[in-house]
């Protein structure tokens, strides 16, 4: 099977990433962090996301996070996103200055019943209505637990069909399919993506993978090999969800751009500023760098 000659990685380090962070992170060492991400070369971003607070401290200001990067993020032809959850935080992002902005709906009842307060139906209707009167709004449609639940609950393949089916009914033309908990294996993310591929477009689908067991980089390359070209990561590795346990970060966004680079296939990143970038990150908010390229980078 082809591998793409060229891939667009996404870095969501702003949001997935720090989400979680137990030490707080100010909005100046936020802002300072996102336009090096952009210097290392990102030139897709989830930059932070409208919701409760109570539950996300770390994602409080959001607002001032955006409006101190939108123009620096529009200077250098970056796509900016934010993740909501229901209509207020739709309506929260775009008076913030976001024109794309991503609503999560999770394939598993029980994680979106966690996740958002919500059914999957209550989620999907609010959803539906929000995207019909989008005015001009680029809704993502983003689906945790897509390749299975840590609850154990059952994710039928014809759940996500009628997901995408029915976003596409109110004018959704783009997709995220996650490994939210992690626990995807290489043979389970080629089953689900060629079952995927069979009624979308997979040029409109992104993979959010997270490595809990250490499958992120080779549940990657098998979506590669079926035909994503779209993915997401984050800066030193860091994320984690707040309603999944032990979920482990992102894939890293510096060993993603190393095993494609590797492969030959362009990615439009500078690996050493990546290493360079999550080094100093990583030291100044007093998190850990758990990249392969981290470590291997300390003993240079």
């Amino acid at each position: 099977m082809a591998l793409p000659k060229k891939v667009l990685i996404s870095e969501v380090g702003p949001r997935d990433g720090w989400q979680n962070h137990p030490v707080p992170i100010s909005t100046e060492t936020k802002i300072k962090y996102i336009k090096k991400m952009v210097e290392c070369g990102a030139r897709k971003m989830e930059i932070t996301s409208f919701v409760n607070p109570k539950y996300v401290p770390q994602m409080g200001d959001a607002k001032e996070v955006f409006q101190g990067v939108q123009d620096y993020l529009k200077e250098n032809d970056v796509t900016a996103f934010a993740l909501t959850l229901n209509k207020k935080g739709v309506d929260n992002a775009r008076e913030a200055g976001f024109t794309h902005v991503e609503f999560v709906l999770s394939a598993s009842e029980e994680h979106n019943l966690r996740n958002s307060r919500r059914t999957i139906q209550e989620s999907l209707d609010a959803f539906k209505a929000l995207a019909a009167e989008a005015d001009g709004l680029h809704i993502i449609l983003a689906m945790p637990c897509v390749f299975g639940s840590p609850f154990g609950d059952d994710v039928p393949l014809d759940r996500i069909k009628w997901l995408i089916d029915e976003a596409k009914s109110v004018g959704v033309a783009e997709f995220g399919i996650a490994d939210t908990a992690g626990i995807s294996t290489p043979e389970n993310t080629r089953r689900i993506v060629r079952a995927i591929r069979e009624y979308t477009d997979l040029n409109s689908v992104s993979l959010h993978m997270h490595d809990t067991y250490g499958m992120g980089l080779a549940n990657c390359y098998v979506a590669m090999e079926e035909g994503i070209t779209m993915m997401d990561a984050s800066l030193a590795g860091m994320g984690g969800c707040p309603f999944a346990p032990g979920a482990k970060g992102n894939i890293a966004t510096e060993d993603l751009v190393y095993m494609c680079e590797q492969m030959g296939i362009g990615t439009g990143y500078d690996l050493s500023k990546l290493n360079e970038t999550a080094a100093e990150m990583a030291e100044e908010i007093q998190a850990s760098i758990v990249s392969s390229q981290g470590a291997a980078c300390k003993h240079e």
